[in-house]
């Protein structure tokens, strides 16, 4: 009788072909999620430049219905009103500003502090990383406080041709500006701007006093460094790759690069500059 030896083939993977596979999948997973998070960027991206057009609609719409556009930072009897506040009726927030006393100061403790202090989702960039009550990360421009060699504007005065569409109203400028007195064109001059993540705790930036707030007027900013994005600077910011978003005078939005020349931001910061260099880069 013959005999036939029979050899078992084992099933299943070998440690090495696991560790070969598990190398494999560690791989894609590697080569995917850096595609992921910047497909997820883009959408925050995307979103951050809607909330700016939802802005520039309302500003438009107040600057029709008031024949100007709003203060930027209503200082008249040091009540500071923000811009941003002023257009929350256009942006279908009437039960928000329909309790806001806005002959008072933006937060007085009796009339407005606990009114204001809540969030406005337009007014709040899905890249920041910060969150508080009543946050706001876009700024109106008030205009360029610098030089193109980056020396400081001295005297200032924010009306002239270093000032932005909105300035802030005091007694001596009780009036804001017109669609008309942009002499350099609407097309052509920055309303409003990223400024993500401005609050500091416990420091001056706090929303408790205001430049990061959405009601206080003190979230306007001028251009007062060469360039956007600077670390040192409580101003143009935003955590968009290369640039930030911005909205200019007639609605358009557009990408500004971080490498933009500081000429050029110094002419589209200012309405009555004159400037030629005027067009910025997307």
């Amino acid at each position: 009788m013959k005999t036939t030896a029979q050899r078992l083939t084992p099933s299943g993977f070998t440690l090495v072909e696991l560790l070969a596979v598990l190398a494999i999948i560690g791989t894609l997973i590697g080569l995917l999620l850096p595609a992921v998070q910047r497909s997820r960027e883009a959408g925050r991206k995307m979103q951050c430049a809607n909330n700016l057009k939802q802005m520039g609609v309302a500003l438009t719409n107040y600057e029709q219905a008031k024949k100007r556009f709003p203060p930027g930072n209503d200082q008249i009897g040091s009540r500071l009103h923000a811009w941003s506040s002023f257009i929350l009726p256009f942006l279908e927030q009437s039960a928000v500003s329909d309790r806001i006393d806005y002959t008072k100061p933006w937060d007085d403790p009796a009339s407005n502090l606990a009114k204001v202090d809540i969030t406005i989702p337009t007014y709040v960039c899905p890249s920041g990383v910060k969150q508080f009550p009543g946050k706001q990360d876009y700024g109106g421009i008030l205009g360029a406080y610098i030089k193109p060699n980056g020396e400081a504007i001295v005297p200032l005065t924010t009306r002239d041709e270093h000032g932005g569409i909105l300035y802030a109203t005091d007694a001596e400028y009780k009036l804001s500006a017109t669609a008309a007195s942009v002499s350099d064109g609407l097309s052509k001059t920055l309303l409003v701007a990223e400024a993500v993540d401005r609050e500091v705790a416990g420091g001056a930036d706090t929303h408790f006093v205001g430049d990061a707030c959405w009601a206080c007027g003190n979230n306007c900013f001028p251009l007062n460094s060469r360039v956007i994005n600077d670390p040192s600077v409580d101003a143009f910011r935003s955590h968009h790759v290369g640039g930030l978003n911005s909205l200019y005078g007639d609605g358009h939005i557009s990408f500004l690069s971080d490498r933009l020349d500081v000429r050029v931001l110094i002419a589209i910061c200012t309405r009555t500059g004159g400037e030629t260099e005027t067009e910025a880069a997307n």
